[in-house]
């Protein structure tokens, strides 16, 4: 079997030494594509990806999940309690925990959903009189960050636009770039 035989899926390809241990088994070749997997992570980002769609279903609950493949697990945050007083949030845990196979799963409760936190960083980043930040939604603060750079012509006008919002939201980093190194336009 060949790539072309895969489905033309790159990451599809033959069992590589099929051949080999077929002989040695004295069985018949497994023809069967299987998944190239580079990292070795492959199942368990397969694993993580069901989790995530389970919290991206309930879009006022998805706070962000994060995982550590080193450790074979995912941190799931939630916007509400997840000590067991909410009945919606422990239905999610419950799905959450039963697609999760042998992972280790942890539960956060957060203020804000990704949702929430995307829209504003793209009303944010999207804003003509805010040209010059830079940033992202960042999940593990539950916040989303904005970087400036200090020592430019409209750096305090620009601290002061966005100081001026008051969003517990905002996370303001400022930063110097090193001689020589310039800023994206």
């Amino acid at each position: 079997m060949s790539a072309a035989n895969s489905g033309e899926d790159p990451n599809i390809a033959p069992y590589p030494g099929r051949y080999e241990a077929a002989r040695t088994k004295g069985v018949a070749p497994n023809e069967d594509p299987v998944p190239i997997d580079i990292t070795g992570m492959w199942d368990f980002q397969q694993q993580v990806s069901r989790i995530a769609e389970l919290v991206e279903h309930e879009a006022a609950l998805d706070g962000g999940l994060s995982m550590d493949g080193d450790a074979r697990a995912v941190t799931v945050r939630l916007v509400g309690p997840v000590d067991g007083t909410s009945p919606v949030v422990e239905r999610l845990k419950a799905s959450v925990l039963a697609a999760a196979d042998g992972l280790t799963v942890e539960f956060k409760s957060v203020h804000y959903s990704r949702a929430e936190l995307e829209l504003l960083a793209d009303r944010l980043f999207r804003n003509p009189d805010l040209t010059g930040i830079g940033g992202c939604w960042d999940c593990l603060a539950n916040r989303v960050v904005v970087l400036i750079e200090l020592g430019t012509d409209n750096t305090q006008t620009l601290l002061d636009r966005l100081g001026a919002l008051d969003d517990d939201r905002i996370v303001l980093h400022t930063f110097t770039l090193p001689p020589g190194v310039g800023w994206f336009e």
